[in-house]
């Protein structure tokens, strides 16, 4: 039984056309090959690893201060504006709830309009 090709090729043109194309891939990836490949060595990999997690850790370091410090500073307001002035918190935080709903609404409109 003969097998039959899939795709018939009615030019003989193209078949050479393939056939070139195809050494010359054979060709590229003999190349490819042949180049020597620089992997670096288990240390420099530890290394580098421990150097991010040293970084890692400063930027934490920095972000959990920075965000106690801060808090710090917005519960005392709280609290002093509370004690002294209760009228002042309230509107700090009809304020606050405003701009939270006002913020929302308008991000919400854009990414409908977005869409």
């Amino acid at each position: 039984m003969k097998k039959q090709k899939i795709v018939a090729i009615e030019n003989e043109h193209l078949n050479k056309a393939d056939s070139r194309t195809i050494d010359e891939i054979i060709q590229a990836l003999d190349k490819i090959d042949h180049i020597p490949v620089y992997s670096p060595d288990l240390h420099w990999f530890e290394q580098m690893i421990l150097n991010e997690k040293q970084q890692y850790q400063k930027k934490l370091i920095r972000d959990l201060s920075l965000f106690f410090i801060i808090a710090a500073f917005i519960l005392t307001g709280i609290i002093v504006s509370l004690s002294h002035k209760p009228i002042v918190f309230i509107v700090l935080q009809a304020a606050g709830i405003i701009f939270t709903a006002s913020y929302t609404g308008l991000r919400f409109s854009r990414k409908v309009n977005d869409i």
